[in-house]
């Protein structure tokens, strides 16, 4: 097995974003930490954008910003869930 030494940088990286003491820090942290191993930057800017913004979000909130999103992701992952089952219903011939 070849030793990939990207992979121990960025695990390295990740130690640094758990252990910030702040959830803020540590959002930003992960946006500095994926920056710099990202081969196809062409949505990071939206990425860190918003990243930063619920960063600013969360600090002003606290953890109130954690349960809207909570609840946003158990939506979209519902509404997609739906909209699968739907496809496989109609692909099977069933409307």
């Amino acid at each position: 097995m070849e030793f990939d030494r990207k992979f121990l940088l960025l695990s390295l990286g990740e130690v640094l974003v758990v252990a910030a003491a702040n959830l803020a820090v540590a959002l930003i942290l992960q946006v500095i930490v994926l920056a710099a191993y990202l081969g196809d930057r062409r949505g990071y800017p939206v990425f860190g954008a918003g990243a930063i913004l619920f960063a600013a979000v969360l600090s002003i909130s606290g953890t109130v910003a954690l349960l809207v999103l909570a609840a946003a992701l158990v939506c979209g992952y519902a509404a997609l869930t739906a909209y699968d089952y739907r496809l496989a219903r109609r692909a099977a011939g069933e409307s």
